[in-house]
């Protein structure tokens, strides 16, 4: 065992980082969901490794900054910082370009509260002006953060004597000190990566891992593409290096940094053979030599592509959380990661994640992947400092050539094979990663828990040839043995039929339970909307419950109880159509666009004068929507609740919130004369909102909680061995 042990410790960090990584792994298969309990020890140890980068984010600015020359930063900012911006902005349209090269997954959900919350606005000016820059770091604010670290650089620039000596080595010192507190916590980080990779492989699903394998792809074929083509075309096109040039002088470095992933220690090497390319070219001064011998340390502090490359980790969060980064925050995320990446990815991950509202612990995915990413991080990394130094010296010579030929056929060939990169991994993952199959018989095979002998008729009763029956109070319902409930088929998620012809639902589920208190059996009676309150008055049923919206204009002919449910009103309508309906501009903008609605006459009213180029379409029922063959509806009016449930069925719909946020109450409806049927549901909805059994029901029908039978993760000592049940 202790020759063993030496060995590991013996190890490079890289290295006992990827063996931690995959004995993490081993360990998760080995014990399964056992060991989920690890994932505290990984997200304790990420912790510790953030505590210093804020402070060094600070020291580090302000001492390397502060220390330059005037006359070198003059030229480092003005020359150098054009072209790093020009770069920076080249990598951030990659790295949103790339995600489009994501297989479409037709995936659904059922309906989940998080959607309806208030969004919290970003505060763009505490995001990016430290107005209180301790409010700034205690917020976590890291571009607010950078700003006023380079404010102070900057400002320390123009001051001479003892004084700017004794902040600049105080700002070093401490430099020092974040280094060594990180570089002891480095040597804890691989017991991080072996808890986080255990309890990830103990507890996540197949689909899950299949995922992962988008990110890693997408991630390798955009450093790859950087580094071997689009960057050394750059280099060809503006400067005398050619691009075989370009691949040759980076080749030494570029193997070093993926076998070590340490960048730092071939900045040496970088140094020189830009300065050996630049003088085969005849095409170095002295002044020149000193440029590149200072740009490449300073550029290395700065972000570079390699580490800009790392925000595609959110945009795969998106997709993989099934809420795909909007267009509109593309700029946010994309400046805000940029000035968070001055710092530690460890920090810059999970403040962009929470830009874009994504679950805080999707980061660990990014950890368990990094130090397989890292890898490439480091080669693209290092190409752009080669390039950043080679372009920053030719202008310096000015031999930095901006030909329109060149320019042209640059521009052609870098766009070019980067749609033909898209579109190949697009198809090429396209066929291997696959919708799930099983949204659909999920709700499809739910089930009420059936307490009380049950009767389904599916006959519609007709006025006046249907024999009435006189209105019933609770007593004469006690007496009879049994409640009569109108529902509406085809209903979802009130009342509808599953794959064995069962009527179920939230409405369903509560009439049970209301038949179970009377100690009666159950008779449900299908009934048409428009015809509810002649149905009650004729006697057909007892109650009506199916998802009845709440109808000023039906108030003076049947008798609602108090509201069972508030829910929003919502558009449903096709995938790529979703984030047009969320924004009341782009709504009132649409033409030729056809929406369909089964209730809410008042709101469509409304809608009408707000959008006079949409046609409104009321249809019977919302199977006529999603059932159509014909696309005569492009969306339809219904609740985010019932709407969620119905995308189950048909994954290619989804769901857009109105931009108002409207919501509407759902009540059971009783013949107007009813009174003691009336008093009666009232009350007994308050005992039952009380007691919890209404919020459970709604948990299961609603929310999908308990609707899918997990199974325990596979693992080889259930699964294989049989040590444990």
């Amino acid at each position: 065992m202790e020759p063993v042990l030496k060995k590991v410790l013996a190890m490079t960090s890289s290295t006992q980082m990827i063996v931690a990584m995959f004995v993490g792994f081993g360990v998760g298969l080995f014990f399964g969901e056992s060991v989920s309990w690890m994932g505290t020890i990984g997200t304790s140890v990420i912790l510790l490794m953030q505590m210093t980068v804020l402070p060094y984010i600070v020291v580090s600015l302000v001492g390397g900054i502060g220390k330059l020359q005037k006359n070198t930063a003059k030229l480092i900012f003005s020359r150098a910082g054009l072209i790093m911006l020009l770069l920076w902005l080249l990598a951030m349209v990659l790295v949103a370009l790339i995600p489009l090269s994501f297989p479409i997954v037709e995936s659904a959900s059922f309906f989940s509260t998080s959607s309806i919350e208030p969004v919290t606005p970003i505060d763009y000016f505490k995001l990016y002006i430290p107005s209180n820059p301790f409010e700034s770091m205690a917020d976590g604010y890291v571009p607010a953060m950078v700003v006023f670290s380079i404010a102070m650089g900057l400002a320390l620039i123009g001051m001479q004597g003892e004084h700017k000596q004794q902040i600049l080595t105080f700002m070093h010192t401490s430099s020092e000190i974040f280094s060594r507190i990180t570089q002891g916590l480095v040597k804890i980080l691989p017991i991080g990566i072996f808890a986080m990779s255990a309890s990830a492989a103990g507890t996540m699903g197949v689909d899950e891992f299949a995922s992962m394998q988008v990110y890693l792809i997408s991630y390798f074929v955009l450093c790859l593409l950087l580094t071997f083509w689009v960057l050394p075309w750059i280099v060809a096109s503006l400067t005398p290096v050619t691009f075989a040039q370009a691949l040759r002088i980076s080749k030494s470095s570029l193997v070093t940094a993926f076998a070590t992933g340490n960048i730092f220690i071939v900045i040496p090497v970088i140094v020189e053979e830009c300065k050996q390319v630049m003088r085969e070219h005849n095409d170095l001064c002295e002044d020149g030599a000193t440029l590149i011998e200072i740009l490449v340390p300073i550029a290395f502090t700065f972000p570079n592509i390699g580490k800009l490359t790392v925000i595609l980790f959110v945009y795969f969060a998106g997709w993989f959380n099934g809420t795909p980064v909007d267009i509109s925050n593309i700029p946010s995320l994309s400046i805000s990661g940029l000035l968070a990446l001055f710092g530690s990815v460890y920090v810059a991950i999970p403040f962009m994640l929470d830009l874009v509202k994504l679950p805080a612990d999707l980061f660990q995915l990014f950890v368990m992947s990094g130090f397989i990413t890292g890898k490439f991080t480091s080669i693209a990394a290092v190409m752009n400092l080669f390039v950043l130094t080679l372009l920053t010296a030719s202008l310096f010579q000015k031999s930095l050539k901006m030909r329109p030929p060149q320019l042209l056929k640059m521009g052609i060939g870098i766009g070019a094979s980067v749609v033909a990169t898209i579109l190949v991994c697009r198809i090429g993952m396209g066929m291997f990663i696959h919708s799930p199959e099983i949204t659909s018989g999920v709700i499809a095979n739910m089930q009420v828990a059936d307490k009380v002998p049950t009767k389904v008729k599916r006959q519609f009763p007709v006025l006046g040839k249907t024999p009435s029956s006189p209105i019933r109070s609770v007593q004469a319902i006690r007496d009879a043995g049994t409640l009569r409930v109108g529902y509406i088929p085809s209903n979802v998620p009130f009342s509808y039929y599953n794959n064995a012809g069962q009527l179920v639902g939230f409405d369903t589920a509560m009439a049970n339970k209301l038949a179970e208190d009377l100690k009666v059996k159950i008779e449900f009676i299908p009934f048409k909307k428009d015809q509810l309150a002649a149905s009650l008055k004729a006697g057909f049923f007892d109650i009506a419950m199916s998802g009845l919206a709440m109808d000023i204009e039906q108030m003076d002919a049947l008798s609602y109880a108090n509201p069972v449910l508030e829910l929003n009103i919502a558009i449903a309508t096709r995938d790529h159509l979703v984030n047009d309906f969320k924004s009341n501009d782009k709504i009132k903008q649409m033409h030729n666009m056809t929406v369909a609605y089964v209730e809410h006459s008042d709101a469509i009213e409304d809608a009408k004068k707000m959008a006079p180029n949409i046609k409104f379409v009321k249809i019977e029922g919302y199977k006529d929507f999603f059932r159509q063959k014909k696309n005569k509806y492009d969306a339809v009016v219904i609740s985010a609740q019932a709407g969620s449930a119905w995308t189950l069925f048909f994954p290619g719909y989804g769901i857009a919130l109105l931009e108002n946020k409207s919501h509407y109450p759902v009540a059971y409806a009783v013949a107007q004369s009813n009174q003691s049927l009336l008093n009666y549901i009232n009350n007994w909805q308050r005992l039952r909102k009380v007691d919890g059994t209404q919020e459970q029901i709604y948990d299961y029908w609603m929310l999908g909680k308990g609707a899918e039978k997990v199974e325990p993760r596979w693992s080889i000592i259930r699964d294989v061995l049989h040590w444990v049940d």
